[in-house]
């Protein structure tokens, strides 16, 4: 019998014996029906908080709780999905370690009208010198390219383009290991700086991390992994007054990588047609969607019947009660209610009637933490300055600041709501600050939200990608439950008794 059978077994004979039906489960503990799943059978490891609310609802006895920890702690657990967390670690906040090292200079044998040697800096400065000329417009093709070395040497290159051309675009086919999620985060966090850019698009295809029979030769020693031209490739074509440039770049591992330059359409046409027939493959966009409205009833839908888990310094204002926000509003003049309106309605129809679906819309988003398992991770700092200021991460520069009562308010809620065993929110309060420039919504089973640019947020402009990928929800989610809690986080204890103290200190 597997150890995940034994777990699943046991646990389902508890629920039998007690009369407890599976489907009540993901309420009274607070996660999803996806996450109870893998937890019952083992194939994720619970967190310390459900693993103890589990046991509290079962009322095991002393022997029943010592064999439940026994068949917990034999869960099995993918060793890369801890290498993901230290990853994310990096990305959330930040690190004392060094800088990469700058890697070694990629070497060209670059064929033109003759060939050279050529380093790639200086590739890369000629083919910036035709882009960033008058008229110009350039198409940007890459493959793969994210190891170590070669992202290093491109991905500054890239940004620079993408900010100073107006005309350069980018499509970026990426090949993403199967079930390797820290390679998944590698890539994904690699990629942050790009995907900003509504010039870049990225479409992905998912290949097996290991073959189950390795190739070998005729000599009985494993075969090498064949090296093809566009396993790691970027092309650029530059349409310029003069006509057409074409730099078709191929990276190749332990030998003198190439690099073609040319003006003759039928070579362009050549290995543009090999491009397209590659791009077939890769059908899946990585950034499904970019700038959702968060007060709209798109991010609305998203999460009547889902858990969510959210990073971000302070709690947004979804988390700020309708009777707080009306109080707010009431204090204000009417010039300044009607500008509030026009401003957030974006419409001159009826601007009341907008700032009340607005307000209904966050309402409903919190309603939906009553409903659904919504974890949200802030930090001591971030708390701190809400209280002291009233303004919340996502407070947009042209609402007032709450006032002490209302800060009060809302601190005695959201304290409240922690403290409550049975309410399905939670906040995890770090004691280091994070992510100054931004936070991440992760929707579970459905997508990952990473919003960038605050000081745009608060002016009304909201920067955020929708990246649709269950691999990337779990990433977040066991990050946000089973990391972020054990390493950065207050104890519950703590939490209550800081949340105390911040509501004390406000006069």
């Amino acid at each position: 019998m597997s150890q995940d059978g034994t777990l699943y077994e046991f646990l389902t004979s508890k629920l039998r014996e007690r009369g407890l039906p599976v489907e009540s489960l993901p309420q009274l503990i607070g996660v999803s029906r996806s996450t109870l799943y893998r937890n019952m059978k083992g194939t994720v490891q619970m967190s310390a908080e459900v693993q103890t609310r589990f046991a509290e609802l079962l009322d095991l006895s002393g022997s029943e709780r010592a064999e439940y920890d026994r068949l917990s702690s034999l869960a099995a657990f993918d060793p890369t999905l801890v290498q993901a967390r230290h990853i994310l670690d990096q990305l959330v906040f930040g690190g004392d370690s060094e800088p990469p090292a700058k890697p070694e200079a990629i070497r060209f044998a670059l064929y033109g009208d003759d060939t050279y040697l050529r380093t790639a800096d200086q590739v890369y400065e000629q083919i910036r010198t035709l882009v960033m000329a008058d008229d110009v417009s350039t198409t940007i093709h890459i493959i793969n390219c994210v190891d170590d070395a070669l992202f290093q040497s491109m991905s500054a290159f890239l940004e620079d383009l993408l900010q100073h051309s107006k005309t350069a675009t980018v499509e970026h086919l990426l090949v993403i290991p199967s079930g390797d999620y820290a390679a998944i985060a590698t890539t994904i966090t690699r990629l942050l700086p790009l995907m900003m850019s509504n010039r870049y698009t990225a479409r992905y295809t998912v290949e097996p991390t290991a073959t189950p029979h390795p190739a070998v030769s005729f000599d009985g020693q494993e075969a090498p992994t064949p090296r093809a031209l566009f396993d790691n490739a970027i092309s650029f074509q530059i349409n310029h007054a003069d006509g057409l440039k074409y730099f078709l770049l191929s990276f190749l591992e332990d030998e003198l990588s190439v690099c073609l330059t040319t003006s003759d359409r039928g070579v362009i046409n050549f290995f543009e047609s090999n491009y397209d027939a590659i791009e077939r493959r890769f059908n899946q966009a990585l950034i499904h969607s970019t700038n959702i409205d968060l007060f709209s009833d798109t991010a609305v839908d998203f999460t009547p019947n889902t858990a969510m888990y959210a990073i971000k310094s302070t709690f947004g204002l979804g988390r700020v009660p309708v009777p707080v926000f009306r109080s707010m509003l009431a204090r204000l003049t009417p010039d300044e209610l009607t500008r509030i309106q026009k401003v957030i309605a974006d419409t001159d129809d009826d601007p009341a009637a907008g700032l009340e679906a607005v307000l209904d819309s966050l309402d409903r988003r919190a309603q939906a933490s009553y409903q659904n398992r919504h974890v949200e991770v802030c930090s001591c700092a971030g708390l701190t300055e809400f209280a002291r200021m009233g303004r919340t991460s996502d407070h947009l520069d042209y609402l007032p600041s709450f006032d002490p009562s209302e800060r009060r308010s809302i601190l005695e809620y959201l304290r409240g709501r922690v403290s409550d065993p049975k309410d399905p929110y939670t906040m995890y309060v770090t004691r280091e600050a994070f992510v100054p420039d931004g936070y991440v919504i992760t929707l579970e089973n459905i997508g990952v939200v990473i919003n960038y640019n605050l000081a745009s947020y608060r002016q009304g402009v909201f920067n955020n990608l929708f990246i649709a990928s269950r691999a990337l929800t779990e990433i977040f989610t066991d990050y946000l439950t089973n990391h972020i809690p054990q390493t950065h986080a207050l104890s519950l204890k703590e939490t209550d008794v800081f949340l105390a103290n911040l509501i004390k200190s406000i006069e």
